[in-house]
């Protein structure tokens, strides 16, 4: 009995927190972006698309070594095996790119100046030093750390020192490109960070509701629970002769409910602590569980009956969990504060909604009810009702009724979460 317990309670967990990650997965899932299908593909393979991109720029440079003439009064040195080794040493290191970006500027910035010191044709090899300090802006680990940026500006004097670059205009372009190039980056830089943050107080939030969410459940599951306990047992020691087989049924009821109660408590509390996600989620109640409930808290002791008018139908999981935790609250503050009441509970269905009514005929209104008969709830389980009833765009309705006793009814579409 014990193991299966565990089970159930293992099962429980991995379930609501599977939930609560699904909700922080959602969270951070980003909107579609305008340019579609490739850019989010991109997004989710970073390390291939970097390679991609690398394997382009490399043969767009290497063609660049036999296929782009510049003007010049010194003549290039010509296009060889060497050439290739430097442009790939330019060019190659853009992979790591996201990973390394300090030592990938440092090194492409390098072997361009040697590059251009050997006499091979500048062309298009300039693009990935250029590359490498658009992604050292975007991905640096400190905000304030430059020297990379420093050895990159020294490179560029170095190489407008060479005979064929010796012109102020070649100098002025090539630190002008590198001023934009690096402010857009620092740009989108700030961006992500400021995304990240966001996303983080999303998954905050998230997490907050859902254990929020979870303590109306324990809420739920102790009130019903101690309601039955507290009703048999009094009800049990206020009989002048109880038979033994009457005090064994009420025991067998009063285990029966804790046991329950013990594995849901469990349960809830264990996720709170808990990241095993190796079961599968264990089905919350639904509306067809409510004539059960019923049936059970009529065992107890309570007199109630139920009503179904209309054909059901199909409803939400949220709006059937949100039906039978409102007849649970209902019934189980009858339990407490209405003394000897007769309970009624109605499920009316609809076209396009539900209706959940939960009606006693207790003390009438004005009437003061021995304060034995009422402990005092602190107003969470109303809160909650209420609380479920609006989350999916619907309406509750409590308070007592001018001939005698009081009320619940509670309006759900069936059409889900507003």
């Amino acid at each position: 009995m014990r193991k299966n317990l565990d089970h159930q309670v293992r099962t429980c967990q991995a379930g609501t927190v599977h939930h609560i990650r699904a909700r922080q997965a959602e969270a951070d899932e980003p909107s579609p972006s305008s340019l579609g299908h490739v850019l989010a593909l991109a997004r989710e393979h970073p390390a291939a698309t970097d390679w991609v991109l690398t394997a382009v720029l490399t043969a767009v440079c290497l063609a660049g070594l036999w296929l782009v003439s510049l003007p010049s009064k010194v003549p290039y040195r010509p296009s060889d095996i060497g050439g290739v080794l430097l442009t790939l040493a330019v060019v190659v290191p853009l992979a790591w790119r996201r990973q390394h970006p300090a030592l990938v500027l440092v090194v492409s910035a390098a072997a361009l100046l040697a590059y251009d010191a050997a006499g091979y044709r500048s062309g298009l090899v300039w693009l990935a030093p250029l590359w490498a300090v658009y992604s050292y802006a975007v991905h640096r680990r400190r905000r304030d750390a430059y020297w990379p940026l420093a050895v990159w500006v020294a490179v560029i004097l170095a190489v407008l020192a060479l005979p064929h670059y010796r012109t102020v205009q070649s100098a002025l372009v090539f630190l002008g490109v590198t001023a934009l190039v690096w402010v857009r980056g620092d740009a989108v830089r700030s961006g992500l960070i400021e995304a990240r943050r966001e996303r983080e107080a999303r998954a905050q939030q998230a997490v907050a509701d859902e254990r929020a969410r979870i303590a109306r459940e324990l809420h739920d599951v102790v009130s019903q629970a101690l309601g039955v306990i507290v009703m048999q047992a009094g009800g049990a020691g206020s009989v002048p002769s109880l038979s033994e087989a009457d005090a064994k049924a009420v025991l067998s009821t009063i285990e029966q409910t804790g046991r329950q109660a013990f594995t849901e408590m469990r349960c809830l509390v264990g996720v709170l602590r808990d990241d095993d996600e190796s079961a599968a989620l264990t089905p919350q109640p639904t509306v067809g569980e409510i004539p059960a409930l019923v049936a059970r808290l009529a065992r107890a002791g309570l007199d109630v009956d139920l009503r179904v008018e209309g054909a059901q139908r199909p409803v939400p999981a949220g709006v059937g969990l949100s039906a039978y935790r409102v007849v649970q609250e209902a019934l189980t503050n009858t339990l407490k504060h209405a003394g000897p009441a007769r309970a009624q509970v109605r499920l009316v269905w609809s076209a396009d909604r539900l209706d959940v009514e939960v009606s006693d005929d207790g003390p009438a209104a004005g009437v003061t009810v021995p304060a034995r008969a009422r402990p005092d709830s602190g107003g969470n389980g109303l809160i909650g009702m209420r609380e479920r009833v609006q989350l999916y765009g619907g309406e509750l309705e409590v308070g007592p009724v001018a001939e005698g006793g009081y009320r619940v009814a509670a309006r759900l579409p069936l059409s889900g979460p507003a």
